[in-house]
């Protein structure tokens, strides 16, 4: 060889490797520009080209992004705030309704309402009196109702039981608390021909009376809230109007009731009810007279309680020992008659039910 080309040979593989060399800081160079050299791939000290990693030292690996067009929410950095535990609420107090207003009534006297009705049994007027407790009016409450009946004879008619202090006994049990508030009516019989033992005297005052006191006053609706009783003839006529007609009344009462021939086939009465009755059970009777009074009357009552008793019916049977077949000895008892008819009625006027008047 040739000593020129020994030494050009050299120098061309120095300048070479000069050039290679150079041509590979140009090309780590424009590496090290870039932030990314593809996607998902990161110049990391372990991506650098030609440097080895010591295994032992911790690399930092950065969360790799999303990919492009990805809807995903980056892993928040922030310390999660741990949730605060409510303390519930205690439940809504329900608030009670509003007491109704109480009422106090200013009355210490009832009303008498005079009235009277066309039958068309007799064809004629039938007159009738009312008595309404004190308050009825201003109260709006319902009343439990007392049919009183009178007797048959001179002078006596609607005015006998109004007479003889009927009314101003329901206003003084009122008064003190002892009776309970009641509607009282009292009804002419001679208008109606309770002296004849086959008229129409139980039609009239069932079929044509009490619907109509019905619809002219708040009464109670229910036959808890009826009563009937009367004295004499009219305590033979109440008896048996209440067995003819157990629905409508709970209560029945007849003062020194007048039961003459029991055994007489008479159409209306009482003593052929007896051994036959039924539906009866519900009913609180009350009969009384006194030592003094009619033999008939003590004979006809005193028979007449023994068959209900050996009926199972109960009754309360009173004989005071004074008195006869007067005015004197029932106007004497008219509390004790008042105290039979209200004993299961309410005392107090707020207690009894509200009347609506557009029923």
């Amino acid at each position: 060889m040739r000593k020129g080309t020994a030494i050009i040979l050299p120098v061309v593989k120095q300048i070479i490797r000069i050039l290679q060399l150079a041509l590979f800081v140009v090309l780590v160079l424009s590496l090290v520009a870039c932030d990314q050299l593809q996607q998902g791939y990161y110049l990391t000290p372990e991506n650098y080209p030609g440097v080895e990693i010591d295994p032992s030292t911790p690399t930092l690996i950065p969360t790799p992004l999303p990919p492009t067009g990805s809807t995903a929410t980056p892993v928040s950095t922030v310390r999660a705030v741990p949730t605060e535990t409510l303390t519930p609420l205690p439940p809504p107090t329900e608030t009670a309704p509003p007491e109704p207003t109480r009422i106090t009534c200013p009355d210490t006297k009832g009303v008498m309402v005079f009235d009277a009705f066309s039958s068309s049994y007799t064809g004629g007027m039938v007159n009738y009196r009312v008595y309404l407790p004190p308050c009825y009016a201003l109260s709006g409450k319902r009343f439990p109702v007392l049919i009183m009946l009178h007797g048959l004879g001179v002078g006596m008619d609607d005015a006998q039981w109004d007479e003889m202090g009927l009314d101003e006994a329901a206003d003084a049990g009122f008064a003190d608390g002892s009776l309970s508030p009641l509607i009282i009516v009292m009804p002419n019989g001679n208008d109606a021909g309770h002296e004849s033992s086959y008229g129409d005297y139980p039609k009239i005052l069932v079929e044509e009376l009490i619907p109509r006191i019905e619809s002219l006053y708040c009464t109670l609706d229910h036959p808890t809230g009826w009563a009937i009783g009367g004295l004499s003839r009219g305590g033979y006529w109440a008896t048996w109007i209440a067995f003819s007609y157990p629905d409508l009344f709970s209560r029945l009462g007849g003062h020194s009731p007048y039961f003459f021939e029991p055994e007489s086939s008479t159409e209306k009465n009482p003593n052929n009810l007896v051994d036959g009755i039924l539906g009866i059970g519900h009913m609180a009777i009350y009969f009384d007279h006194g030592k003094q009074d009619y033999p008939q009357v003590l004979e006809g009552v005193g028979e007449f309680v023994s068959r209900l008793r050996r009926q199972g019916i109960v009754v309360e049977y009173v004989i005071n020992e004074q008195g006869d077949h007067t005015e004197a000895y029932w106007s004497e008892h008219v509390a004790d008659y008042l105290a039979f008819y209200t004993a299961e009625w309410p005392r107090d006027l707020n207690d009894l039910p509200a009347c609506d008047t557009e029923e």
